[in-house]
């Protein structure tokens, strides 16, 4: 592999073509970077934790759930546990591990660890700058998914991989 870019938060990296991937002959790339996590978070009132931020690569707002980079040496819990109380100020009592996943396959090679954290406190009442927080009920989830035309795949991806697993500690939210 030869790295053809890097910044200092991801790297490109070129990968000659293999026969065997029946792809032709002119090289693939794909984005490397630090494994990340991504926090489902669940409010004594049924209502889950989102964000909205703006993200320069979409070039509008998004709403996603807390998430971010592992730092070296850290484990993806901690991680967890450090992203989510940075960007919405909370901390939970219980985190359950949901296992972990890629999230754009075709093009990068990081793996997301997935968390369900609930028995939730607010340690601070502002979230990290730039964020706002953004609880949806069961219909305001609905009614988020219609509004942004389905660009919520990661955060549903990952509500569905916590609905499969954890079943009716869940709310139905669809």
């Amino acid at each position: 592999m030869n790295r053809v870019f890097e910044t200092p938060w991801f790297a490109i990296e070129e990968i000659p073509s293999r026969p065997e991937w029946h792809m032709g002959a002119a090289p693939f790339y794909r984005i490397v970077g630090p494994d990340h996590v991504l926090v489902v978070p669940l409010t004594s009132d049924g209502h889950l934790l989102m964000v909205r931020q703006f993200r320069p690569a979409r070039g509008r707002f998004t709403l996603e759930f807390p998430a971010g980079a592992i730092d070296q040496g850290e484990t993806p819990e901690a991680a967890a546990r450090r992203e989510f109380e940075e960007e919405v100020g909370y901390v939970a009592a219980e985190w359950i591990p949901l296992g972990s996943t890629g999230i754009a396959n075709h093009r990068e090679a990081q793996t997301c660890h997935l968390f369900f954290a609930t028995g939730l406190t607010q340690r601070r009442s502002t979230p990290e700058t730039g964020l706002e927080i953004v609880p949806l009920d069961p219909q305001g989830l609905r009614d988020q998914i219609v509004a942004t035309n389905g660009d919520m795949m990661a955060p549903l991806g990952a509500l569905f991989i916590a609905k499969s697993i954890l079943g009716a500690r869940l709310p139905e939210f669809w």
